[in-house]
């Protein structure tokens, strides 16, 4: 921990929002066919093991900052801006009707816990990868359990 400080980051909160870009629109205004509606667990312990560890990877993204020189290869920051930008994409699909269990899955779901991850490596917050990874597993199985019956 000696390698971290707690700060807040200007840089972590604008990435975290450019990932919560599609989820406020969602609210505000839900497309038509809005299957993710019911996108829960009804296994109430995978609910709360994906809400905790995806607020844990948020808070340590904003506030957890890494005191190790600079930031690391573009090529992390490359593949995180990639999966966003396939977020993006599902989230039209989304609102244009495709509903498919892949788009919800691979798009939807895998995407975001993959950002995070990336983003995690890019600034030098090895902590954050821990959390992420457990947001990410349940994040993915309350989904597929949701939609590959």
């Amino acid at each position: 921990m000696k390698d971290y400080g707690i700060h807040f980051s200007m840089i972590g909160l604008l990435l975290y929002v450019l990932q919560l870009l599609p989820n406020i629109i969602w609210k505000l205004v839900p497309p038509a066919n809005n299957v993710l509606t019911k996108n829960t667990s009804a296994y109430n312990i995978l609910n709360i093991i994906e809400g905790l560890f995806g607020m844990m990877t948020v808070i340590l993204m904003v506030v957890l900052i890494s005191k190790g020189e600079g930031r690391n290869s573009n090529f992390f920051i490359g593949l995180a801006i990639l999966f966003l930008v396939i977020y993006y994409i599902s989230w039209v699909f989304y609102y244009n009707g495709v509903v498919a269990p892949w788009l919800i899955i691979l798009g939807i779901a895998s995407m975001p816990p993959l950002y995070f991850f990336f983003v995690g490596l890019w600034m030098k917050n090895y902590i954050l990868l821990v959390p992420c990874t457990i947001f990410g597993i349940a994040h993915i199985l309350i989904t597929s359990i949701n939609y590959l019956r």
